[in-house]
């Protein structure tokens, strides 16, 4: 089911930028969003921290675009949650500064929302910046230590013809429903940057939204043009937090699961690392296996602390619980990927 594509009857959509310098492909991200084609829009712009001049760019070529400045770096988690806040929309919609949206990316994704009420959250067809004829992502898959990644990475850009159900999106672009939100609450900002996506949309999941990617909604990402595509503090991040994120929302019975898991999926790394196999590579030429291993150790040790803090949310949090622990395993089992597909990106079989 279409929307009218008039002033008066589109919801309001607040799109939300989160940025720390990176200017020119900031700049980019902006004028695609001048370019939509949905005539109802707020844009938000979080600037967490830059030593750049947003500011005065903003002013001299986007002047119409809100901005919120903070002085010290919130993380994306953080940041968009600053901009979430500050939203007036129906519907939110993020999108890495980092990122070029095509101008049906918004109607895209907001005709999908409003085909089916139990529709939480959409996302995008991400494709890579550095090589367009292949995605960065269609929706994110996850293995059972809660580490996820993006689904059909590196595989050829699909024609959608209907909306494509998954069990995550990336917030690199996308777009969710105010009211989902108000259920089940915003980003965790102790995450600060990656896997806060994938924790939100199994809260969501939990909540009994499904969550689809919408045809048409096309995006280029840069990937990772702010953290860098191997830096070690992304490493740290994303391995301290699929520890939260299995703490928080995976059904009990597999939580005794999630260390063995994440023990094996060292080895993997161990054997890829000596195979040249994956991003590991790429990571040991620019910093040593030395400081990948102590990112590696101390993210472990940083989960371990705020463990007793995850586990007294998933004990308090007052969410609407739609989805029983069987259903959430049937969904985890069926959008798992195996610990061998998540550290070398061999994910074909995710078409």
């Amino acid at each position: 089911m279409g929307i009218a594509k008039t002033q008066e009857t589109a919801p309001l959509v607040s799109v939300v930028v989160v940025t720390l310098n990176a200017i020119d492909l900031l700049r980019q991200c902006l004028t695609s969003l001048a370019q939509q084609d949905y005539p109802r829009l707020e844009i938000i712009l979080v600037d967490n921290g830059s030593t750049q001049d947003i500011a005065q760019m903003l002013n001299s070529e986007f002047p119409t675009v809100r901005h919120i400045r903070v002085e010290t770096n919130l993380g994306f988690a953080g940041g968009s949650n600053k901009g979430i806040r500050a939203a007036t929309g129906a519907y939110i919609a993020l999108i890495n500064n980092d990122a070029a949206a095509a101008p049906q990316w918004i109607s895209s994704m907001v005709n999908t929302a409003e085909s089916a009420d139990d529709i939480g959250a959409v996302g995008a067809i991400v494709i890579d910046g550095n090589n367009p004829s292949v995605l960065d992502s269609c929706g994110v898959r996850i293995a059972l230590d809660g580490m996820s990644r993006q689904a059909m990475i590196n595989c050829p850009v699909p024609d959608l013809t209907e909306p494509k159900e998954v069990l995550a999106i990336s917030g690199c672009a996308c777009l969710l429903k105010r009211f989902a939100l108000d259920q089940i609450g915003l980003f965790d900002e102790r995450f600060f940057a990656y896997c806060e996506d994938t924790d939100l949309c199994l809260r969501l999941r939990r909540a009994g939204w499904n969550i689809v990617i919408a045809p048409g909604a096309k995006v280029t990402h840069y990937y990772s043009q702010t953290a860098g595509s191997f830096s070690l503090r992304k490493i740290y991040w994303l391995e301290r937090n699929h520890f939260w994120v299995a703490f928080k929302n995976f059904p009990v019975l597999l939580l005794p699961f999630v260390p063995f898991v994440s023990a094996w999926r060292c080895v993997v790394l161990l054997y890829a690392t000596l195979r040249h196999l994956g991003p590991s590579r790429p990571v040991i030429s620019d910093h040593g296996a030395l400081s990948l291993a102590g990112a590696l150790l101390a993210a472990q040790f940083a989960a371990l602390a705020g463990m007793p803090a995850m586990i007294w949310q998933r004990i308090t949090l007052r969410l609407p619980v739609r989805r029983s622990d069987l259903e959430m395993c049937r969904l985890l089992f069926r959008y798992r990927l195996s610990v061998y597909e998540i550290i070398t990106g061999n994910c074909s079989r995710n078409r």
